[in-house]
């Protein structure tokens, strides 16, 4: 499989743009432009200190997307992770996570924390099975961390 991970560059921002807007096109069935102001202007947002915006490619096609930000002192935030619908249930969000745990390891991270919509039963999953534990249960969210 001709398969790899690097951090995004400006050629890929909208195709990363596109594929996580159509992932919560899926969920929500609406899109809020305003809610996600850091998807116009992904390089320049996750490419500073302490953060990075990976990309998976599958023959130099984007089919996935993770993020990692600066959370607090040691603690990094995992976001923005989604997958091409064709492609999910295939491991590719298992191997993102892993290579954004990596990067976080790399930038001398300890924790790791992230947040998604407690009905979204699959993501939900990847991280608990990930190693993931439940920090905070909100009506909407689950917050869960990881030690790294």
């Amino acid at each position: 499989m001709d398969w790899k991970i690097i951090e995004i560059t400006k050629s890929y921002e909208m195709e990363a743009k596109a594929l996580i807007l159509d992932g919560f096109l899926e969920r929500f069935g609406f899109i809020d432009h305003h809610l996600n102001p850091d998807l116009n202007h992904i390089y320049e947002h996750y490419c500073i200190d302490g953060s990075v915006f990976l990309i998976g490619l599958l023959h130099n096609e984007l089919v996935c997307t993770g993020a990692l930000t600066k959370e607090a002192e040691g603690t990094g935030r995992i976001q923005r992770m989604s997958v091409i619908r064709t492609l999910r249930g295939k491991g590719l969000a298992k191997r993102m996570l892993k290579a954004l745990e990596q990067k976080a390891v790399d930038l001398q991270y300890s924790k790791l924390v992230l947040e998604t919509n407690r009905n979204w039963e699959s993501a939900v999953k990847l991280y608990t099975s990930n190693g993931y534990s439940l920090e905070e249960e909100e009506s909407q969210f689950v917050h869960l961390y990881k030690m790294l």
